[in-house]
């Protein structure tokens, strides 16, 4: 009986032992799967990131205007923000620049109220142009405007820049007690075009050095006008985007919270980017240096009669650009 018994569990022993190899062998192969696909999507990485900019210089049917002879690199991007919290408009609320090669990220803000010739439309406010023509005409007024080659562009809804910045966590900008007073104030104004999508106004109760902000709270940062001027509004989108590009930076490693952050983006976008195009200058724009700003016009170039503002040196401006973005 001893013996038989000292059998089975022989027996028993070598199933189990085979049982765990057999797992083993599985969670070693499954190891070795999981770090091959890593591998392939390191290399896949580096290659968009490796693409050349001049791939992307086609230019797409529209007219567009586009001045010749300047270089592919840094490659440019004119970004339209749309505020559906602006009932019946369909003006871009932001204008900018987003200048991608080199090493380098660089951010021009384009003044909304400046005057500028639109095509088919006489002279306008800049910021006419997408209403007149969508962002093919927004691209050729720049251009024309500033003598430029932009031929991409990407619309961002603004209830999607709140998906990406819940989607980060939150940022942290400065704020001053008057900002904070001009945030709560645009979160509760928000609230009939959030409350359906979820979202729950949280009133803003501290300020200073890297005040913590959610997604509605950054989006009533960027949005505060009438607190001191149009030129300190554009200030703070920059700082907006320089804060959630920080934040991206900061946790590349969390693979859950990246998905879930381009997933907010590509919800509330528009381009004529490709999907190549699109993540290799993204990964450009990530692993660039320091965000560079500019805003145009530059000052001593314009007369602002209180609603608009007139280009009195549209050459300044012209070189203005040109140094910031080509000079180094």
């Amino acid at each position: 009986m001893y013996y038989e018994e000292y059998g089975r569990k022989k027996k028993a022993g070598k199933r189990g032992r085979r049982r765990r190899g057999c797992l083993g062998a599985a969670g070693r192969m499954l190891a070795k799967l999981i770090l091959l696909a890593l591998l392939l999507a390191a290399l896949a990485a580096g290659g968009l990131y490796a693409l050349p900019t001049s791939l992307f210089m086609v230019e797409p049917e529209a007219e567009l205007s586009l001045t010749d002879g300047l270089p592919s690199s840094p490659f440019n991007v004119l970004i339209l923000g749309v505020d559906v919290l602006d009932e019946g408009s369909q003006r871009s609320d932001t204008m900018m620049i987003a200048s991608i090669g080199g090493g380098a990220l660089k951010l021009t803000s384009i003044q909304r109220d400046t005057e500028a010739e639109i095509a088919g439309h006489a002279t306008n406010k800049i910021n006419a142009a997408y209403a007149f023509g969508g962002p093919e005409l927004a691209m050729r007024t720049v251009n024309e405007a500033l003598d430029l080659n932009v031929m991409r562009y990407v619309v961002v809804d603004f209830t999607a820049l709140v998906r990406m910045v819940d989607a980060l966590g939150g940022i942290e900008v400065d704020v001053t007690e008057e900002e904070m007073n001009h945030i709560n104030l645009n979160v509760w104004k928000s609230r009939k075009v959030f409350a359906p999508l979820g979202y729950t106004a949280q009133e803003l109760k501290t300020y200073g050095e890297n005040t913590h902000l959610d997604g509605l709270q950054a989006l009533g940062y960027a949005r505060i006008r009438k607190l001191d001027s149009d030129f300190v509004r554009t200030s703070r989108q920059r700082t907006v985007i320089a804060a959630m590009l920080d934040k991206l930076r900061s946790r590349l490693w969390n693979p859950a919270m990246l998905a879930k952050f381009l997933s907010a983006g590509l919800s509330g976008v528009e381009t004529n980017l490709s999907a190549v195009e699109l993540l290799s200058l993204g990964e450009k724009a990530l692993f660039a240096g320091e965000l560079r700003q500019l805003r145009l016009p530059v000052d001593g170039s314009f007369d602002d009669n209180g609603s608009s503002l007139k280009i009195t040196d549209r050459s300044a401006n012209v070189q203005a650009f040109r140094e910031f973005v080509y000079g180094g």
